[in-house]
């Protein structure tokens, strides 16, 4: 199998992240590749990473490319950038330009008799003419498309092709016209040969609900004709140890409570599943998802080796080991979200649910369907921050449907316990001597610095900091959003935020604010900028014993740091992590574009990394 082809297929199946870095990867070694190149184009398009899609495919252009595909892909981004413009001169040139690359390859596919890039780039043309006001247009091209489309099913029945797109390109050309029965009936028949193309179902359900939405139609009956199965997130209780007091989840329910999972699994066949991998629920869910050909996500909250030792390994003689690291190796994704475990506490495993959450709500968002969550759970309110219990208040907290999947040990038939929301008992550590004390908990960093600092000359540094510092100063006067904990050092800040939409939005706003100062004007560098990154993460919180001040560190403020220097100038980027966080507390005003897994400064290693922009 080629690079090519295994990228394809991580698109066809809904994973544009995974799609991405296998690009990357595949490029270090053929740089010049076209296929790849293309395929990086429409990852980062399925990624929501639209103008470096659009700029990675005029790139290709521009050197002679002009085939159907890329210029189909590169007309795609510019009625996807058309889309996410507000109504105006912008949004219009953007359409007009993906109309005028369609209708270009349309007419040289049929000079070349090219009947599937005619169908492609044709039904393109005819729904950008429809959004455009011309009418009349429109219906002359999917009318014409229709055409095509007969000779592709007559090809395919002789070469036995898929004809998947051929029935989605005759559902779009239908509805265009404004026959709705039979675009119906074309939808239905391209979902049934679908198949396990999760990414390409989500993008004809994408196509559809713009068509209807423009022609003022409902969209409900989506979601019967073009239906993308759900994303999946578990949670629930580990195997009871031996001798614990009160059971809860004994070896000898193992069966019953698999069943159940088995069941509902199958009820709901998921395009993935994401938790984390401690014996008991967990492990069970994973393998059910496993049998059904699921995609499996792991989140583990510090390596492998570890949580092995610390949430797998509780039964002497049991197997639970040996199905652990058979799941590890199957997985799709197995993400350490830390590098070891804390001295104590569970902030770890309250951030590692965060983050299973989030990503799960991600991806959910990404394939256009709906997130569902599983949780084996006694059915007790949150008694902390990191067990079962508390996922479940937070999924109530922001609207997750749920399945019960109730212990025998607990009230069979009671309904689910009320919302609730756990009290933060906070994690603490102290010396032995009692002179000082920490508390570990979850906070949202931000670093920035002044990109063109070192080049100032000696009389523009005290200009830097009346000027430059003191806009910051007033920012942060008349901002909305407060940082909990703010140092500067020379250029460099360091906050600590109480979440990620209040991070975000102050980032942002302070970029902006930076961005539209006449540097030059002020006797600094007209080219004066600021870089920001954006973390959340467990850390240490106290007073610094040789100073006194307020103190937030640890290995997530250090992975923060790292963030900031490879951030482009003018930009705001995130972790994966700030990202899923943001995305598990329900955060709307942030929209996040895939940038990739990216080496971090000073060899700290790889983070997938976000362009964080307002929505």
């Amino acid at each position: 199998m080629t690079a090519a082809h295994d990228a394809e297929e991580l698109l066809r199946a809904g994973e544009p992240l995974l799609a991405y870095d296998a690009i990357e990867a595949a490029l270090q070694k053929n740089p010049g590749d076209r296929r790849l190149r293309q395929l990086r184009g429409l990852a980062l398009a399925r990624s929501g990473a639209l103008r470096r899609a659009n700029e990675e495919l005029r790139a290709l252009r521009n050197e002679g490319c002009r085939d159907g595909e890329t210029l189909g892909l590169l007309a795609r981004t510019h009625k996807d950038l058309a889309l996410a413009t507000p109504p105006g001169p912008a949004r219009n040139r953007h359409l007009a330009e993906a109309f005028e690359i369609y209708l270009a390859g349309y007419e040289e596919s049929a000079r070349q008799d090219a009947v599937t890039d005619g169908y492609y780039t044709g039904i393109n043309a005819a729904t950008m003419a429809l959004l455009l006001g011309n009418d009349e247009r429109a219906h002359q091209i999917a009318k014409e498309v229709e055409t095509l489309c007969a000779r592709a099913i007559n090809e395919n029945l002789a070469t036995g092709g898929n004809d998947y797109w051929v029935q989605a390109t005759l559902a779009e050309a239908t509805l265009i016209q404004g026959e709705r029965d039979a675009a119906m009936a074309h939808y239905s028949k391209a979902a049934s040969l679908a198949g396990h193309r999760y990414g390409d179902l989500s993008t004809t359900r994408h196509q559809a609900r713009l068509l209807l939405e423009h022609l003022g139609e409902s969209t409900g009956w989506l979601d019967e004709a073009i239906r993308v199965p759900p994303v999946v997130a578990y949670t629930g209780h580990l195997i009871d140890t031996p001798g614990r007091p009160t059971p809860r989840f004994p070896p000898a329910d193992e069966e019953r409570i698999k069943a159940v999972i088995r069941s509902e699994l199958e009820r709901l066949r998921p395009v993935a599943v994401y938790g984390s991998a401690g014996c008991g629920a967990d492990i069970l869910c994973l393998e059910c998802a496993r049998e059904l050909g699921s995609d499996l996500h792991i989140v583990l909250p510090f390596p492998a080796d570890q949580f092995r030792i610390k949430s797998v390994d509780l039964r002497p003689g049991d197997e639970w080991g040996g199905r652990f690291e058979s799941l590890l190796d199957e997985a799709d994704e197995v993400l350490v979200i830390s590098q070891r475990p804390p001295p104590f506490g569970e902030s770890i495993y309250a951030y590692a649910n965060l983050i299973i959450t989030g990503l799960a709500r991600l991806r959910a968002q990404q394939l256009d369907t709906r997130l569902q969550g599983i949780a084996v759970w006694d059915g007790k309110p949150a008694g902390g921050e990191g067990g079962t219990g508390s996922v479940v208040s937070l999924w109530q907290r922001h609207g997750i449907p749920l399945t019960h999947v109730r212990m025998e040990t607990g009230s069979a038939d009671a309904a689910p316990a009320p919302e609730t929301t756990p009290t933060p008992s906070p994690d603490r550590c102290r010396d032995t001597s009692g002179k000082w004390a920490f508390e570990y908990k979850i906070g949202t960093m931000m670093f920035a610095d002044a990109v063109g600092y070192s080049r100032l000359t000696e009389d523009q540094i005290p200009l830097f900091f009346d000027h430059y510092a003191g806009a910051i100063a007033d920012y942060n006067k008349a901002s909305p959003y407060r940082p909990l904990h703010l140092e500067t050092a020379g250029d460099g800040m360091y906050l600590v935020f109480d979440d990620p939409e209040t991070a975000g939005r102050y980032a942002l706003g302070l970029s902006d604010r930076i961005k539209g100062e006449d540097w030059a004007a002020r006797g600094l560098p007209a080219d004066l900028n600021m870089r920001i990154g954006l973390h959340c993460g467990p850390v240490f919180v106290g007073r610094d014993p040789i100073t006194g001040m307020p103190l937030y560190t640890g290995n997530h403020t250090s992975r923060t740091a790292r963030i900031e220097p490879i951030t482009p100038p003018g930009q705001v980027y995130a972790s994966s992590a700030f990202a899923a966080v943001a995305a598990a507390h329900g955060t709307e005003s942030l929209e996040f574009s895939y940038v990739g897994r990216t080496g971090l400064a000073k060899d700290y290693g790889v983070l997938p990394l976000y362009h964080v922009k307002p929505c």
